[in-house]
């Protein structure tokens, strides 16, 4: 769970459904580290495929996401754009047309991450709902995104704990968080590949 990410305090947790409230309270963070759970539901499978890793969120250089099971590939998605890099350390760029969903997830945690509503709402239409201690966010995507995502639901209570992607082509893939690691620093090799040097 990104537990210390939300309500460290009622007057905050009593805000979390606000979207603006939300996002701000995100941005607090400079650095956030967490593990991940990933299913991802095809149309064209009957079994999901499940994977897991890790997630780098830095606020003003941008998201290191991890996969390391089935397989291992990082995505580094910043201000110079997208850089995947394989097992074996190869690095190739990518657009965002040749990774639509990596894109747009790179774009929604960088807009959560940077507390800024306004990026979000560039993209998607954001709406929030329910309590403190249980909330969704849910960013239904403007037609420059439409293209490739239905719909994006963030929920939790003093955590985000899922995030779903419904995809346009019938797809899903849920997200599950564990084990945040607010303010921990940088490493020197996550710091290089934020700067895709």
């Amino acid at each position: 769970m990104l537990k210390p990410l939300l309500c460290t305090g009622t007057a905050l947790c009593a805000q979390a459904v606000l979207p603006g409230a939300l996002t701000a309270h995100l941005g607090a963070a400079a650095v956030v580290h967490a593990d991940f759970t990933q299913t991802r539901t095809l149309a064209a499978l009957s079994r999901p495929l499940k994977a897991s890793g890790s997630v780098v969120l830095a606020r003003d250089q941008g998201v290191i996401w991890t996969l390391k099971r089935p397989a291992s590939i990082t995505y580094v998605m910043g201000p110079k754009g997208l850089l995947v890099v394989s097992a074996d350390g190869r690095r190739e760029r990518r657009t965002s047309r040749e990774a639509p969903v990596v894109a747009q997830l790179g774009q929604v945690f960088q807009s959560l991450v940077q507390g800024d509503l306004k990026g979000l709402e560039t993209y998607f239409t954001v709406t929030g709902s329910g309590s403190p201690e249980r909330w969704e966010l849910v960013l239904l995507p403007r037609p420059q995104a439409a293209a490739f995502l239905k719909r994006v639901r963030l929920s939790g209570g003093r955590a985000i704990d899922r995030i779903r992607l419904e995809e346009a082509s019938g797809d899903t893939m849920e997200l599950a968080f564990d084990h945040a690691r607010l303010e921990e620093p940088l490493t020197g090799a996550e710091a290089r590949l934020l700067a895709q040097d």
